[in-house]
């Protein structure tokens, strides 16, 4: 089993914030392709690993590899140029925006000088169809309910075609159809 490859390996990775140690010696490793939940109670330290990961947070020790390249993101931006996602708990919207100028703003894709606006309508319209997510990428943000905002999100990180995608808590605001219906997206 061990000479499997992991696309996400991170070993002894310790936090402390003033007076909380959050995090001491974590040790966590995830196969391409597969789906795991971590869990424990408020405080334990779930969110801070991923933050650690995703470069919001940065580990007092340990080490991060991914696909086998020992990492240490010092940004979000580098994180999600290197292939990890994240799906926060609280949603960080442009609420006044549409959906398309929520799930490509910074990364709209050109056209010479101009945002090629067709080929990202198109290619929100290909994410939602892989991920059955009916809404209208043209609708404001602030017009959603909070499910259909949480499924764009999700449809955001999906959209950078990355290599690990992390949800911290992403039923947290879903009914429980919603819930089955991301469980269904995630199997898939």
């Amino acid at each position: 089993m061990e000479n499997l490859k992991y696309v996400l390996e991170m070993e002894n990775i310790s936090k402390e914030f003033p007076g909380v140690k959050a995090l001491d010696n974590v040790q966590l490793k995830l196969r391409p392709g597969t789906v795991h939940a971590l869990m424990g109670e408020n405080g334990a330290g779930k969110s801070t690993l991923m933050k650690c990961l995703f470069g919001i947070y940065e580990k007092d020790s340990g080490k991060i590899l991914l696909d086998g390249v020992e990492v240490n993101f010092k940004s979000t931006k580098e994180a999600l140029e290197n292939g990890v996602s994240m799906v926060h708990q609280e949603l960080n919207q442009v609420l006044q925006r549409n959906v398309l100028d929520n799930i490509w703003l910074g990364r709209y894709p050109m056209k010479k000088f101009f945002v090629d606006e067709k080929k990202m309508y198109n290619d929100t319209i290909n994410i939602f169809k892989d991920l059955d997510i009916k809404v209208d990428p043209r609708k404001k943000v602030a017009d959603l309910p909070i499910a259909e905002r949480q499924m764009i999100e999700i449809a955001k990180a999906v959209s950078y075609k990355s290599k690990v995608i992390v949800m911290d808590e992403p039923t947290s605001s879903l009914t429980e159809k919603e819930v089955e219906h991301l469980f269904k997206i995630i199997k898939n």
